[in-house]
């Protein structure tokens, strides 16, 4: 069976985190005619009341500058919209689940934020979150049934983000992972620090590099549409030179000159 019956699904955090992570990769795969899928968790609306204010202060950050202050759901809407464009450049499908931000998340027995500061949301995840992840994990296994033959790559959790723990654990409890991807920019800031992927626990998997090397054209897809995702550049980069030197400088380190990214597959 040719590979481009196999359909490729991507799940991302949050949109922005495949593409961030592996875009040349998702472009190469595009190219030579493979269906692609991105599945992105995190991109519910906030709930109804006022945000924490670790919340308010990230969508201060978020925002455009515009006449008209965005509403909170304004924001999450512009994230989905960011998604679809930087997907469709590549040739990528887009799928949106409901699930709200770890940052819009309540405690159900207390009704207060479970993550109200940056410290929290890389920390571990709530207790009450272990429900969340069953319910996703039930979705996403119907989900991944409808699309057939397919080859499922889903975030390592470098950095220890906890909306990147809750899509690894689902992944995990749904099964069928065929591999795993380093979470961009988190990899970066660990430097020679990372001690591999048994050092974020997956379960007794044993794990095989596998690099994947990226043409210009492929390299430049991914920064065209990680640029897409404006709301967040301010995040991680200065600005748009330095988001590219960056990508740039990380994949040639990743491929020993050769720009390169590294997906860990499941023997």
């Amino acid at each position: 069976m040719p590979n481009s019956a196999i359909t490729q699904i991507y799940l991302s955090p949050h949109p922005d985190d495949a593409v961030f992570s592996c875009g040349g990769m998702i472009h190469r795969q595009v190219e030579t005619g493979s269906r692609v899928v991105v599945v992105t968790f995190c991109t519910g609306d906030p709930p109804s009341g006022p945000l924490s204010d670790f919340a308010q202060s990230l969508h201060e950050r978020w925002s455009p500058q515009s006449a008209t202050p965005a509403t909170d759901t304004d924001i999450v809407a512009t994230r989905r919209r960011e998604d679809l464009t930087a997907l469709d450049a590549l040739g990528a499908q887009a799928v949106h689940l409901d699930v709200p931000d770890c940052i819009y998340r309540l405690n159900p027995a207390s009704g207060w934020p479970l993550y109200a500061s940056q410290a929290s949301i890389f920390s571990s995840l709530h207790p009450s979150e272990m429900a969340l992840v069953r319910r996703v994990a039930t979705k996403l296994s119907t989900m991944l049934h409808g699309f057939g033959r397919h080859h499922l790559y889903v975030p390592l959790g470098v950095g220890q983000h906890v909306d990147h723990q809750l899509t690894r654990r689902a992944a995990e409890v749904a099964g069928g992972v065929y591999a795993y991807f380093e979470d961009y920019p988190y990899i970066a800031n660990e430097s020679d620090r990372w001690a591999g992927p048994a050092s974020l626990g997956p379960h007794g998997r044993t794990l095989t590099p596998e690099l994947i090397y990226l043409s210009e054209a492929d390299l430049s897809a991914r920064l065209q549409s990680m640029a897409q995702y404006e709301s967040q550049l301010s995040s991680f980069w200065t600005d748009r030179q330095n988001l590219e030197d960056s990508v740039r400088q990380f994949t040639s380190r990743v491929g020993q000159q050769a720009p390169a990214e590294r997906i860990w597959k499941v023997a």
